[in-house]
């Protein structure tokens, strides 16, 4: 499943890459495209089932990301994306360790690596249809505790990697001057992976958490600011539902705000 999510989003990401040259029309002076950068921040949670969909706990992370890219003249916009994001896996529960162990420790930090692209679709009148396809790697980083009261002295250390992927459509309001109103609906996958360790005296071992996130469907709605021409702030908001393991609905929400250059 997971290796199909990556080709999709590989798919829609290298489209990009071939239909910019292709839709790029002439800027004064000769110019196809605008380079980009910029920064942003944003804030998710998402429910995980685990254990054969027989467990369930949140992640929920905080994310600092630049962004580097390309916007061609009435084509796509092109983005790599790289910074260090916090990821809390709280409720995560060990059981296969010498000892078990229900995560309590709260975030891990580490890198944060990505890319996401934009392609336009149709124009008619005030309104824009775009597709767009994102795509984010946590790397993680492992941290260590020491386990006390045991009777021994004991260590466990920790790493959580997750991935997430979104693309669907996206449309837009270009009926005021200086900002714009879009709404978007998307596939939003996740997934990954928890390793913990644990040694207390001669008893050592290890269990590995895999990872998805319940829920395949999300919306969003959001506005982008633009009182220069060089310059743009995007706001955004989302709704994740999805069905929880114990019966009924429930629903993640994230934020993120972007601040970026052109030139």
């Amino acid at each position: 499943m997971s290796a199909k999510l990556d080709r999709i989003a590989g798919l829609i990401l290298g489209l990009g890459l071939v239909l910019g040259p292709l839709q790029a029309a002439p800027r004064e002076g000769g110019r196809t495209f605008l380079f980009q950068a910029g920064a942003g921040a944003e804030y998710f949670t998402r429910s995980l089932a685990w254990d054969d969909d027989t467990g369930a706990s949140t992640l929920s992370a905080g994310l600092a990301l630049a962004r580097f890219g390309v916007a061609f003249d009435k084509g796509p916009s092109l983005a790599v994306l790289a910074g260090y994001g916090l990821s809390d896996w709280n409720g995560l529960i060990f059981r296969d360790l010498p000892f078990s162990i229900d995560y309590r420790a709260g975030a891990i930090g580490g890198p944060v690596l990505g890319a996401e692209t934009e392609i336009p679709l149709l124009e008619t009148g005030p309104w824009n249809f775009s597709a767009g396809g994102r795509i984010l790697f946590s790397l993680g980083s492992s941290k260590a505790w020491a386990l006390t009261g045991l009777g021994e002295t004991g260590n466990l250390d920790g790493k959580g990697r997750w991935t997430r992927i979104q693309f669907g459509p996206t449309v837009t309001y270009r009926g005021f001057e200086t900002f714009s109103p879009f709404v978007a609906v998307y596939y939003d996958g996740l997934w990954g992976t928890f390793t913990m360790n644990e040694e207390i005296g001669i008893l050592t071992g290890s269990e590995e958490k895999k990872i998805r996130g319940q829920g395949v469907l999300g919306a969003s709605l959001g506005l982008l600011v633009e009182p220069f021409s060089s310059f743009q702030v995007k706001a955004e908001g989302s709704l994740v539902p999805y069905t929880k393991l114990e019966g009924g609905l429930g629903l993640k929400a994230g934020f993120s705000l972007q601040a970026r250059f052109l030139f």
